[in-house]
């Protein structure tokens, strides 16, 4: 039953979007430009940022092609929860939808799962075109690792989204869990440059964000050769976020839910 529901789900969203072909096909367009961009920043900076990149394998393409590869899941995340809940509601369906057989949990995680496919593809298209065409290396990947650092950070960045979408199910607009998270994300969460350039006093807060987290055991995995003993302070970090926040997430969609019932907002765009 489980399966089938969560099959609906992705069959029901793949098909809204692949019909819009030529929407997907920009998106994919889109990463080729974007990683070619930073190609020719990488060209710019030339070795000047290899001594802060050592333990990255020192090349700048390499170090950034995976922040914004990765940090996708971020974006999904933290907005396709709330997205698919604003979607529900415009449409009018999302009252009728809670009346069926599928509990709040199946709700969220199916409604989800085209988006992290969907950035899953964007990945794997990041890392082909970085492979194949802008010399991206990693003669030492070590995937395993890689593997659970990944699988954490997308249950983290799950968890965050149903933090958001319970702020969109209560207020309708302005997320500040969102909003939050992407800006300190960009500052704090070596993206775009190693967390070590950052001034003393600023760099202990970069802890709190998971991102920092997933790009650390990510890049130490894949351009390093990390192991799990190497990473398993990113590991238990990645693990830490994944028990807070989907409990605590859960439990506040719930009480917004319930209060948007009580008040006769639920479907309210």
């Amino acid at each position: 039953m489980l399966f089938k529901t969560l099959w609906g789900f992705l069959r029901r969203d793949a098909t809204i979007h692949l019909s819009y072909r030529l929407g997907f096909i920009m998106d994919m367009m889109g990463v080729f430009f974007s990683a070619a961009t930073f190609y020719f920043v990488a060209k710019l900076f030339g070795s000047a940022a290899a001594p802060h990149l050592k333990q990255y394998g020192g090349d700048y393409f390499s170090f950034v092609l995976i922040g914004i590869a990765f940090s996708t899941y971020q974006s999904v995340g933290l907005n396709s929860f709330s997205q698919s809940l604003r979607q529900e509601q415009f449409l009018n369906t999302l009252e009728p939808l809670l009346l069926t057989p599928v509990n709040l949990p199946q709700f969220l995680v199916g409604s989800s799962l085209w988006d992290f496919l969907s950035a899953t593809m964007e990945v794997v298209v990041y890392l082909t075109l970085g492979l194949a065409v802008f010399g991206l290396r990693m003669p030492m990947a070590n995937i395993g690792p890689a593997l659970a650092v990944l699988v954490l950070t997308l249950l983290a960045f799950m968890g965050l989204g149903v933090f958001a979408a319970a702020f969109i199910m209560r207020f309708k607009r302005g997320n500040p869990v969102t909003w939050l998270l992407a800006t300190f994300s960009e500052l704090l969460g070596g993206v775009y440059f190693p967390i070590d350039i950052l001034p003393g006093w600023l760099k202990p807060f970069s802890i709190f964000v998971p991102m920092s987290h997933a790009l650390e055991g990510l890049r130490r995995s894949l351009l390093a050769g990390a192991g799990w003993a190497d990473i398993s302070p990113q590991l238990i970090a990645l693990c830490v976020f994944v028990l807070v926040t989907w409990p605590l997430g859960v439990l506040i969609f719930s009480i917004s839910l319930k209060r948007s019932r009580a008040d006769g907002t639920l479907g309210h765009y």
